[in-house]
């Protein structure tokens, strides 16, 4: 066997044919087997076989750091889409779905499909209500989790990557739910708008004057004023006694915008419970507030600092320059000494 062949057959079975005016048998067995796989036409297919057939994976071992971090990761992750998906998404519908029952009864006419519609939106506020609660205490328990990882100096050094996902993702959510809770707050506060306005059209529509003129919008706009503040004396207000349906509906209106308040206080107090939430957020933007003013100072600093650098560094070459000078002027001196000085001994 010649040297090309001995390299090849250290190097390991090759899957070219062999050379032209060479044997097969020549190379190891495994070799043979490749070159008759490609005679018998193979090809491209047959050689990427060959090579499957020898490549083996080796099983590296997990890092069990590597897999706690991991298994963290892939739990608050969970917890993560179970909040958008379950509670998030859910009380969206429930808020679009509320409003729209809200516009329909404004709208309404009819006093049986009235009652339906209070029945439903009463329900859609209470469901409401229970999912923010719901997304509240959950969002409590994910800043719990992060907490625990910050417990001690060890294992903030050993959890870096983990407590800033984590707190990111949980920033996130409580933005996403503020965001929520506060479009649903604005809606209430005009479907609310909207009740007062429809009591006193229906006021001015239904009622008039004792001696049957029309009731101005500031009229109208007092008796509203006396029904939601249930300030109603059928007895001395002949207004009032023209027609009780038209009453007993506006008392109904005024029941909804009950229902609406009661609402919006359960909202306040929901966002005074977020209001830690969110200074929590405050201080981490300070904090990166302050890090960016920070790191600013550092490189408006490093900046000058370079510009000096660079003058000491054209200073120094010209000082390196004038000592080579020197020292080549003192050494031609020194050799044109010496050289004189032979010259006038001889």
């Amino acid at each position: 066997m010649d040297r090309l062949a001995a390299l090849k057959a250290a190097g390991g079975p090759s899957l070219s044919v062999p050379p032209p005016g060479e044997s097969a048998r020549n190379y190891s067995p495994s070799e043979q087997h490749a070159f008759a796989d490609h005679d018998d036409g193979g090809g491209p297919g047959t050689e990427m076989q060959t090579i499957a057939s020898r490549v083996t994976f080796v099983d590296v071992p997990e890092n069990e750091v590597d897999k706690e971090t991991a298994e963290t990761l892939d739990a608050f992750y969970a917890d993560v889409r179970k909040v958008k998906t379950e509670y998030l998404e859910a009380i969206s519908g429930s808020i679009t779905e509320l409003q729209e029952k809200h516009a329909e009864n404004i709208a309404n006419v009819d006093p049986n499909r009235a009652k339906e519609l209070r029945k439903e939106i009463e329900q859609l506020s209470i469901t409401i209500n229970d999912k923010a609660k719901q997304i509240k205490e959950f969002l409590d328990t994910l800043s719990k989790k992060t907490a625990t990882l910050k417990e001690t100096p060890e294992s903030c050094a050993a959890n870096p990557a983990v407590i800033k996902i984590q707190e990111n993702q949980y920033n996130f959510l409580v933005y996403k739910f503020t965001n929520i809770m506060s479009d649903y707050a604005k809606q209430q506060g005009l479907n609310e708008g909207f009740y007062k306005a429809q009591t006193q059209r229906q006021l001015k529509i239904k009622y008039t004057n004792p001696d049957g003129t029309a009731i101005d919008d500031a009229s109208a706009a007092q008796m509203a004023e006396q029904i939601f503040e249930n300030r109603i004396d059928l007895e001395n207000n002949y207004i009032f006694q023209q027609s009780k349906d038209v009453l007993a509906s506006c008392i109904e209106t005024r029941n909804d915008i009950y229902r609406i308040e009661q609402s919006m206080r359960t909202l306040n107090q929901l966002f005074n419970d977020l209001a830690f939430l969110v200074h929590e957020q405050g201080e981490v933007l300070d904090c990166i507030l302050h890090n960016v003013n920070t790191a600013t100072n550092y490189v408006e600093k490093g900046r000058k600092e370079l510009k000096k650098g660079r003058k000491y560094q054209k200073k120094s070459r010209k000082t390196m320059v004038c000592l080579i000078i020197c020292v080549v002027v003192v050494g031609v001196l020194i050799f044109v000494a010496g050289l004189l000085g032979g010259l006038i001994k001889v």
